[in-house]
């Protein structure tokens, strides 16, 4: 962590709650130098900018900033400031990038080739799949998937990292001391461990104000080269990361839905707008970013008698658990351990409400 007076302002200033971005930048450019800022000379500069009581709280912060470091230090939260030669060159070109990046985990990510993965808090099936399948080839291919830590396609795109052992950035909408949603403790603990990132732009304790999460949006568009949909509703926050993304001059891709589908409205009306941006295999989207595919063999997963017999009660349909039970003769007990390992194996899919089919 880089803690020079420089960066130190930077952060106290980064510190101060409700203050807006554009403040921040005013304040930056009536004093480039921002060891100006706290000389007696130019404080009413500070003050006219930021307001009597923004400024009276940026100078508390600033007296006890080391205190602040230290307590992210205990938690083993960094910080990167735009004064940093560390600091994403992709984001930088971004017109209103933010002054500190929050860091917890692999900050070499920051500088790695990304790609974003955005979409709907409800997918179908279908969008499941979808974004699960082209997750994996993005990470085989070598990109740092970025998405928030939303329920949804975020958290497929999360898991779908880890599932192969891969690094993913989380942009939070919050302090990163703070996990939100709550049961995505154990996903956060996993995305660690894969050698990922957390980053935000909100300091400790911070809590997901709502108007946060269109904030956090230009990150991740800014943080990657393009970004990609598997499925939107017309509602959906990842349409703003998509206009954002366009905005920034990056690329953006779109897998069609169902038109009769209520989760592909958003998408579905994108494509309209921008035919270009329609992908059908993660090879579209690799060969637009110039990024070679890896293939992959597929595992030869032997099966036992009784989860042959459940394959093949699945052969053509969707069933409920209470029918597997009566079909196989099996107990619940062996029904349930017999499910959960053919799920991990990718065979079937617990598709809600006690219902299984063919993965």
């Amino acid at each position: 962590m880089n803690t020079t007076k420089e960066n130190k302002i930077v952060l106290a200033l980064a510190l101060v709650e409700e203050l807006s971005i554009k403040k921040k930048r005013d304040l930056l450019s009536a004093l480039p130098n921002p060891i100006d800022w706290t000389k007696e000379s130019s404080f009413h500069v500070v003050e006219s900018i930021l307001g009597d009581k923004h400024a009276n709280e940026f100078l508390t912060k600033l007296s006890s900033v080391d205190d602040s470091i230290e307590e992210m230090d205990k938690r083993q939260v960094g910080f990167v400031t735009f004064y940093d030669e560390t600091y994403p060159e992709i984001l930088r070109e971004t017109y209103d990038f933010p002054l500190v990046l929050f860091t917890k985990g692999n900050t070499s990510l920051l500088n790695s080739d990304c790609i974003a993965v955005v979409g709907t808090r409800t997918p179908t099936r279908y969008g499941q799949k979808v974004c699960d399948s082209f997750t994996r080839d993005f990470a085989r291919a070598g990109l740092t998937v970025v998405s928030g830590f939303a329920r949804g396609v975020d958290s497929i795109a999360r898991k779908a990292c880890v599932m192969t052992d891969s690094p993913t950035i989380a942009v939070f909408a919050c302090g990163l001391d703070v996990c939100y949603p709550a049961e995505h403790k154990g996903l956060l603990e996993s995305i660690l461990s894969s050698g990922g990132l957390l980053v935000s732009e909100y300091p400790l304790g911070t809590k997901p104000l709502q108007y946060h999460f269109p904030e956090r949006n230009r990150i991740i568009s800014g943080l990657s080269r393009g970004v990609f949909l598997p499925e939107a509703t017309l509602k959906s926050g990842s349409l703003i990361t998509a206009r954002l993304a366009v905005e920034q001059g990056k690329e953006l891709f779109i897998v069609p839905g169902n038109i009769n589908s209520p989760e592909s409205e958003g998408t579905n009306k994108l494509l309209q707008e921008m035919p270009h941006a329609l992908v059908i295999d993660s090879e579209d989207v690799l060969s637009r970013l110039n990024v070679k595919a890896v293939s992959v063999d597929a595992e030869v997963v032997e099966l036992n008698i009784s989860e042959t017999l459940v394959v093949d009660a699945l052969h053509d349909k969707e069933l409920h658990f209470e029918e597997l039970l009566e079909i196989t003769a099996l107990s619940a007990g062996e029904l349930s351990t017999l499910l959960m390992n053919l799920e991990i194996n990718g065979i079937i899919e617990h598709t809600g409400g006690n219902f299984y089919c063919l993965a």
